[in-house]
């Protein structure tokens, strides 16, 4: 005889929540000290289920028994956040999908303030509220809200009459994907790029154009192209110059229907913002085509309605990746701190103390004297390539900086710590790269610079940087002695961006590394002049 109720589709939905936060927890080595905390999570969410199941006479004393329950089992995930590690930041989804299935909108607004305002000062208390902690507590706040929202949307799907039976496979399949997606933001964020990618599929769904592009950009901050479609590189000029066919849509965000003479070809041009949910433009959808075929007012009409479909989710993937940006680069400027003030200083009084000895050998004759000068000459070497590697974790990308002037700056610093003659010849567009991608470029050029450094007969570093967002090509060599090989990058994070990475000889005992990096969905070779858009009939 059956005595225990089914599990329903959300209440199995949401023991997958802990299975996930579990296998995060042991991904990070947190299993043993997380685990108590999601028992003790999906327990109360269990009694809340138990709550509803069981009858009760007054509906509404019913009802309050369970908001207090999942009062209760907010709070605790709330302290879990800012008691536990990285992994316990998403056992606040579990009650706050439960709360948005069972209170609407109410009930996840709800569960986010409980969180927060729990794991906030548990954190501080704990003495453990630095900025990253803050970062990552208040996303584990916001994907909590998402699911709420989620949660609640379903709440009003349920309480809508259907004509037909819903088909439950399908919504559980969309809810573990969309439930996979959020599991995935908890360490990488939404995928930009991707989500451009979706918004120009969508746009030429709805029209045909020879080229078409999503870039970004926040207030004065320079565009970057995220997705483009029928170049390798962005053709139009940048929206920031005066007079630029972007640049109206750019500054007062209204979309326009243009005419670009200044191509080879004259062109007719779509330009629509995208706004984010205080209607500020944070970027642009673009298309264009031979002005022989010009765009339509319906088809300026049809762009905006595929910007307006897409902003949100544009603006989450651009602001997640940006916090993930921060939390990596405020990591490494911990690191270069801790070095700077640790390591860096010991060595410093090291030094010191070998100065005392030469001084004491050298006074009195001794033969150790050119041995504590050799010791010195190396300590003082050593000290320098730790400094240099503090200054490479110290990296700043801003929009005032790009990265030809990162690079730039970097290689002559080395030239003149080193002695090493160095030569970079520089050719970069007003369009910036992803932060993210620009940081990667930057790392790998400091891969090959290390090697240079400790080759010890090195004489010549050259490099050669391309850059016409979204594609990219930096050519690095040295004459010296190297131990870097193909399989050194084989697995490098640009390769999964779409990098193409070789290594040749160069000079005898040299190397040269060669990067080549276009946009996904680019094409592999501009096509400025030879378009065949079909005719109307």
């Amino acid at each position: 005889m059956r005595w225990l109720p089914r599990p329903a589709l959300s209440t199995r939905l949401r023991l997958g929540f802990a299975v996930v936060v579990a296998m995060f927890a042991a991904l990070e080595g947190e299993l043993i000290t997380g685990l108590p905390w999601i028992l003790l999570v999906v327990t109360l969410d269990l009694s809340a289920s138990a709550v509803e199941y069981v009858g009760h006479d007054n509906r509404a004393v019913q009802r309050r028994q369970l908001l207090a329950v999942l009062a209760a089992n907010c709070l605790v995930a709330g302290v879990a956040m800012g008691y536990s590690g990285s992994s316990s930041k998403g056992l606040l989804l579990i009650p706050a999908f439960h709360a948005g299935l069972r209170f609407a909108r109410r009930g996840a607004l709800l569960a986010f303030a409980v969180g927060l305002g729990t794991a906030v000062p548990v954190a501080w208390w704990l003495g453990r509220l630095s900025e990253g902690e803050r970062q990552r507590i208040l996303v584990g706040a916001l994907l909590a809200l998402v699911m709420g929202l989620l949660g609640a949307w379903s709440h009003r799907m349920e309480g809508e009459p259907s004509s037909t039976d819903p088909n439950n496979a399908a919504e559980a399949g969309a809810l573990l994907r969309r439930l996979h997606e959020l599991a995935d933001t908890l360490d990488t964020g939404f995928d930009a790029p991707a989500s451009a990618e979706m918004a120009l599929q969508d746009l030429a769904g709805e029209m045909r154009s020879a080229r078409s592009a999503v870039l970004v950009g926040f207030g004065s901050d320079p565009a970057v192209p995220l997705a483009i479609r029928g170049a390798d590189r962005t053709p139009w000029p940048d929206p920031m110059e005066q007079g630029s066919v972007l640049a109206t849509t750019w500054s007062e965000g209204v979309p326009t229907l243009a005419e670009w003479t200044d191509d080879l070809v004259a062109r007719s041009v779509i330009v629509v913002p995208l706004k984010d949910n205080r209607g500020d433009r944070f970027g642009l959808l673009v298309a264009d085509r031979p002005l022989v075929t010009p765009f339509s007012a319906q088809n300026l009409a049809a762009a905006t309605e595929v910007a307006a479909r897409h902003a949100a989710n544009l603006d989450l993937s651009v602001l997640f990746a940006g916090l993930r940006e921060r939390a990596g680069l405020e990591e490494r400027e911990r690191l270069a701190r801790e070095m700077h003030d640790g390591i860096a200083q010991e060595m410093v009084a090291l030094g010191f103390g070998i100065d005392s000895l030469r001084r004491t050998a050298r006074n009195q004759g001794s033969p150790l004297a050119e041995d504590l000068d050799a010791l010195r000459t190396e300590m003082s070497r050593v000290l320098a390539d730790l400094r240099l590697h503090i200054a490479d974790l110290r990296i700043a990308v801003r929009p005032d900086t790009g990265l030809g002037a990162l690079i730039g700056a970097r290689l002559q610093h080395f030239g003149s710590t080193s002695g090493v003659t160095t030569r970079i010849d520089l050719s970069e567009t007003g369009f910036r790269l992803p932060a993210h991608t620009e940081v990667l470029i930057y790392r790998l050029f400091l891969q090959v610079l290390a090697d240079a450094r400790h080759s010890f007969n090195a004489a010549t570093v050259e490099v050669k940087l391309n850059v016409a967002a979204p594609r990219v090509e930096m050519w690095v060599a040295h004459d010296g002695t190297s131990a870097l090989g193909p399989r050194d990058f084989s697995s490098h994070p640009l390769t999964t961006l779409g990098g193409e990475i070789s290594v040749e000889p160069y000079a005898g005992q040299g190397v040269a590394l060669r990067m080549r990096l276009r946009a996904r969905g680019a094409a592999p070779s501009a096509t400025l002049s030879n378009e065949r858009i079909p005719q109307p009939s």
